[in-house]
């Protein structure tokens, strides 16, 4: 059974479409080393600025807003600077973790793919934010940065429709550099929070067991095996009513693949929902 599906596609911005013109051209002409220091340098310019816009649109849109919308945006003016993914990303987990609060759906938040750690820091305050203190979450990820795709991520040559550079190494969040944000800068609790370090193949399947119910699995690994991995070892264990967000699913080939292959192998009655951004989710069954 195929998900029925709403359109999700990837509709880029003006700057998002011109990146993808202009990236390619200093990646042919630019030394390696003065290309990744210039579009580091551009890629924080242009989320200074994507947090600027939000900061001052979220305050005016606030002033006649109900009490959960409010509290959504000063999250996400908060969590902005240490995210990968942008404001849609973490207005979709907030709508997410909102949706398995008010349903009161049992189990643990996990995220397979955190990167610098923005968005697990959003899913774990709007859970506590809206009123469940003793969920557990646990976080996934290398902690090095991305692996390489494998053949199974390729259409045509390519790997995706995405803005910018997705190579061995890509999107690197330090186990250090997001505790730093998680336990120090945001003061959320030690003993609620697990970090898992590794590759999903090997730290996955082994804790798999461990977690129990699963409310909210979010996967941000862009690649095929990276999304393979989590929805056969951890759907399983979502409870009827949780939530799966695949972050990458009309941006990278490799995870629409995995995931459609899943659903349709798994006969999953269900539809997958736009993110606003180029991602999907769906919800487990009843």
């Amino acid at each position: 059974m195929k998900a029925q599906n709403k359109e999700i596609d990837y509709s880029p911005g003006l700057v998002s479409r011109l990146a993808k013109i202009i990236i390619p051209i200093l990646k042919a002409i630019l030394p390696t080393k003065s290309f990744h220091w210039l579009y580091n340098k551009l890629y924080q310019i242009n989320m200074n600025r994507i947090w600027l816009i939000y900061s001052i649109s979220s305050l005016f849109s606030g002033l006649f807003a109900n009490k959960e919308v409010k509290q959504k945006n000063s999250l996400i003016r908060k969590i902005l600077p240490y995210t990968l993914g942008g404001w849609k990303a973490l207005d979709n987990a907030f709508n997410v973790i909102s949706r398995i609060e008010n349903q009161k759906i049992p189990g643990v938040i996990v995220e397979c793919g955190v990167a610098q750690g923005g968005t697990a820091a959003m899913m774990a305050l709007s859970s506590r934010t809206l009123g469940d203190q003793n969920r557990d979450f646990w976080f996934f990820d290398s902690y090095e940065g991305l692996p390489e795709p494998t053949a199974e991520d390729y259409q045509d040559g390519e790997a995706g429709d995405y803005v910018g550079v997705l190579v061995e190494g890509s999107c690197l969040g330090t186990i250090e550099q997001v505790s730093e944000l998680f336990f120090d800068k945001l003061n959320l609790p030690k003993d609620k929070i697990t970090l898992v370090k590794g590759w999903f193949q090997d730290t996955v399947p082994l804790h798999k067991d461990k977690i129990g119910k699963i409310a909210v699995l979010r996967l941000d690994g862009d690649w095929y095996e990276s999304t393979k991995i989590p929805l056969e070892n951890f759907y399983p264990h979502i409870s009827p009513g949780g939530c799966i967000i695949i972050d990458d699913y009309a941006t990278c080939f490799g995870s629409k693949k995995a995931t459609d292959e899943f659903i349709e192998e798994n006969l999953i009655d269900t539809h997958l929902r736009p993110d606003g951004r180029g991602g999907a989710w769906f919800v487990k069954p009843l």
